[in-house]
């Protein structure tokens, strides 16, 4: 498959904003359930900056362009990829992987930027997101397995 006529491009689209609809209506509540707790840590005071302080364009837009890169990857490997639930679990998995742990094996082992905690839980964060996009932009019904 691929982008090649306006009913692939309309299809495409669809998928990106209910995957980014339903990224940002669940990153909310899992950024606060997950992060939450080092908030207001002692420890971790200096490591975040206050809510009132964040301007909220620069997370919105971070999100925005992954997950139109992750559906522009699931669309061109959607050939290669098994049919299905299982495809997106693995262009999840792969697309978290590459991303996010490698990443943050190489920042953890090379210096002391992050607290590993907090590193370790992002990356949990981003692979659930990333998970749930994935799963969305490799669903397919029968009338799209004809082309």
């Amino acid at each position: 498959m691929g982008l090649r006529n306006s009913k692939d491009w309309n299809r495409f689209l669809l998928r990106f904003f209910v995957a980014f609809g339903f990224w940002e209506v669940v990153s909310i509540p899992l950024r606060t359930l997950l992060f939450s707790v080092f908030y207001y840590d002692p420890l971790f005071r200096s490591f975040f900056v206050p809510i009132t302080e964040i301007f909220w364009i620069g997370p919105i837009v971070a999100d925005l362009i992954q997950v139109f890169f992750l559906g522009l990857m699931i669309t061109f490997a959607r050939a290669a990829l098994p049919i299905g639930i299982l495809g997106g679990i693995l262009a999840g998995f792969v697309f978290s992987v590459a991303a996010f742990v490698a990443p943050i094996l190489s920042v953890l082992h090379l210096t002391r930027a992050i607290p590993t905690q907090i590193a370790w839980l992002w990356v949990f964060y981003q692979s659930v997101l990333i998970l749930i996009a994935s799963l969305i932009y490799s669903y397919s019904s029968e009338e799209e397995e004809t082309y």
